[in-house]
């Protein structure tokens, strides 16, 4: 049975260059607008296992303002997927974690790639991967998608989180207190871990 993972991204994260180096294929990447309205699929064996990746167009938000995000969001929050790959450009963290909160809310598993990681160190950007891992809940992996080594770190870390049980995002305990008194108003709220 194949594991089937989706790749989200904002647009220009190397999104489409990592599919790439995951399945082996060369699908076309570009960095201008509407450039993947198409969904592409590719695969790969990892330690005995088969991944089915699903290259989604780039988007900011699962709020889409066009066809592109639309073929996205639903994707990520109606078909069957085993885990989402969340591709963020390491030079800029902060714009993308917008899509990786929406993400990690709409889908039960993930794993976060900090690509550009290489262009990240160049400009003197040092990201604590394992205090990020901590706070968002999830796996974070630097990548540099040309290169095959951060490739394996990946599928390993696609391997771990697919076997793994679903995980739920740790917010701050007002937070999550205030959502529990409201609970009581809104029964659908009681199933949402």
């Amino acid at each position: 049975m194949k594991r089937i993972i989706a790749l989200a991204g904002n647009p220009n994260v190397g999104k489409s260059t990592l599919f790439n180096a995951l399945t082996g294929m060369h699908q076309h990447t570009g960095n201008w607008p509407g450039k993947t309205v198409e969904v592409a699929r590719g695969s790969c064996q990892y330690n005995g296992y088969d991944y089915s990746f699903v290259d989604l167009p780039g988007t900011y938000s699962l709020f889409p303002h066009s066809a592109e995000e639309e073929i996205t969001r639903d994707f990520l929050c109606f078909e069957k997927h085993d885990a989402v790959l969340v591709v963020c450009d390491a030079t800029c963290l902060e714009r993308n974690m917008n899509l990786v909160l929406q993400v990690l809310e709409a889908s039960p598993k993930a794993v976060v790639c900090l690509n550009l990681s290489d262009e990240a160190e160049r400009k003197h950007i040092r990201i604590d991967t394992q205090k990020l891992s901590k706070r968002l809940g999830v796996a974070v992996v630097t990548t540099v998608a040309r290169k095959k080594k951060s490739v394996r770190a990946l599928l390993s870390a696609l391997e771990n989180v697919t076997e793994q049980d679903s995980y739920s995002i740790p917010y701050p305990t007002p937070l999550e207190e205030s959502v529990d008194r409201l609970a009581c108003f809104f029964p659908n709220l009681n199933n949402r871990r």
